[in-house]
């Protein structure tokens, strides 16, 4: 889950609703013409990709201040389970979309590697999954080359570039939930045929980023169903549960703008 942080007010967002903007904001995505190829298939991944989160925020535990531990914050066997969950909804309802969201998941952990200093035993299991994880995508990858939908989908150029705009989908939504508190510039986003950008992200407002270039088709309001979290921290994860169990879902509204 994650927590949004508001004066006085600690929002909880699942997992879910997260993807459900980033599926939104794949859907009104156009850069400057860029052709985004197979459409469906990449709005879907955006959309379906933390799939595997609903069982876990069903009994959500306690991080060391006594808040519910958000995405950032899982026990490493619990996320990767959680990660395998995710990539088999996906792959259930499309084997291109399961791709992506492997891909997603490998670079996410590459990245963990690399940026991380996990202990010794938690690197290894990494290692594990990764390995375990690229022969599969290896696989599906050689299964799809001769698709009549996904074969020119599978190259190495088509699939760099649409597994770029899945983390750039993936990561502005976290920022629209989780509300960014300075202006950052996230590189690399597929933009224009044969071309990429920074692009700049800037507050605007309590529940509102703005975009510079801005890539979407038009302004884009989400309203997600989220919980309001009083009477944290907590000394138990009953009385956690308590509290999430006695707050109803309220109207979350959150805007993406352009310039």
């Amino acid at each position: 889950m994650i927590r949004r942080h508001e004066p006085d007010t600690i929002w909880i967002i699942h997992q879910g609703a997260h993807a459900h903007l980033a599926g939104q904001i794949a859907a009104r995505w156009t850069g400057a013409d860029l052709r985004i190829a197979p459409r469906e298939e990449l709005i879907l991944a955006a959309t379906v990709h933390d799939s595997g989160w609903a069982a876990a925020e069903q009994t959500p535990h306690l991080n060391d201040d006594g808040l519910p531990r958000s995405f950032m914050e899982m026990d490493l066997r619990e996320h990767i389970g959680i990660w395998r969950r995710s990539i088999w909804g996906a792959f259930v309802q499309n084997r291109y979309a399961g791709l992506l969201a492997s891909l997603h998941c490998t670079a996410l952990y590459d990245m963990r590697l690399n940026a991380w200093n996990d202990p010794p035993d938690a690197r290894e299991d990494i290692t594990a999954f990764l390995e375990s994880q690229r022969r599969w995508e290896r696989g599906l990858i050689a299964e799809l080359h001769d698709h009549l939908r996904y074969g020119a989908a599978v190259t190495n150029e088509r699939l760099s570039e649409n597994l770029r705009l899945l983390q750039v989908w993936d990561y502005l939504s976290l920022l629209a939930c989780m509300g960014p508190r300075q202006v950052e510039m996230v590189p690399n986003v597929p933009f224009e045929p044969g071309k990429r950008v920074p692009i700049q992200v800037e507050p605007s407002g309590m529940r509102t980023i703005r975009l510079e270039p801005f890539p979407l088709d038009g302004p884009l309001t989400v309203w997600l169903d989220a919980r309001r979290l009083r009477g944290a921290p907590f000394d138990s994860e009953d009385a956690l549960q308590n509290a999430l169990d006695g707050a109803a879902y309220e109207p979350l509204a959150l805007a993406i703008v352009g310039a």
